[in-house]
């Protein structure tokens, strides 16, 4: 069962940064490939973001659905054989569904001259976070943000590797204790949690983050007289 990509470096390069680095949950570990016949899916997540690309499988490569996960370490070995390049570069991914010796399957990437042989890490991968619901609600949900919401500057910068330098991205909220979706094209959708609001009305404006508190913090400075002007470079 074998589908072939132009830019899975690429792809990995864009859910990397979502992978968990927590050793208690292996199945967060890694990025999560499906095949579905019409389509490939690769995800990662760690509760905090979660990222999903999909590529369309080309007429001659659809076959049997498969789910494979490749680890952090596996990974490491994947992007040092086929680093991410400027042009496309056709890989091939083969998934084996493994034997009684290796029950976990096994992944072959190749580029029609290097080969690499992965485990598949089927029992993890049929473990992996139930993506479609999540993502589903999500896209469904009309924009809706009347209040502050607050969100981590650090997942906040996950996304950059999402989109080219110049790419747009698209991003709405249902509420600000729902996730922010995130998307890039029409490939790549994101879900980030927002930080739980510290609601405090009777503490310091400086001790709050809510937009009442950052206009009494800044009312002083935005209504003092200009003191001089800017000089054109």
């Amino acid at each position: 069962m074998s589908l072939t990509l132009t830019d899975l470096p690429a792809i990995v390069r864009q859910l990397t940064p979502h992978i968990s680095t927590d050793d208690t949950l292996p199945i967060l570990n890694g990025i999560y490939l499906e095949a579905t016949g019409t389509h490939l899916f690769a995800a990662a997540t760690d509760r905090y973001t979660f990222a999903l690309a999909r590529r369309e499988a080309a007429e001659n490569d659809r076959s049997e659905p498969w789910r494979a996960l490749i680890t952090r370490h596996d990974l490491t070995a994947l992007r040092a054989l086929f680093p991410t390049r400027r042009r496309p570069a056709d890989l091939t991914l083969t998934h084996d569904r493994g034997c009684t010796r290796h029950p976990d399957g096994f992944l072959t990437v190749s580029d029609g001259t290097r080969t690499l042989r992965l485990s598949a890490s089927a029992s993890l991968a049929r473990r992996f976070p139930k993506w479609r619901p999540l993502f589903s609600a999500a896209l469904a949900a009309e924009p809706h943000q009347n209040t502050e919401a607050l969100y981590s500057a650090a997942f906040l910068a996950r996304w950059a590797t999402a989109a080219e330098r110049w790419q747009p991205i698209t991003t709405w909220s249902a509420g600000p204790d729902k996730p922010l979706l995130v998307a890039v094209g029409h490939d790549f959708l994101g879900l980030q949690m927002p930080v739980r609001l510290d609601h405090k009305p009777d503490a310091p404006a400086r001790e709050r983050h809510d937009r009442t508190a950052l206009r009494t913090t800044w009312t002083d400075t935005l209504s003092a007289p200009a003191t001089g002007r800017l000089q054109a470079a």
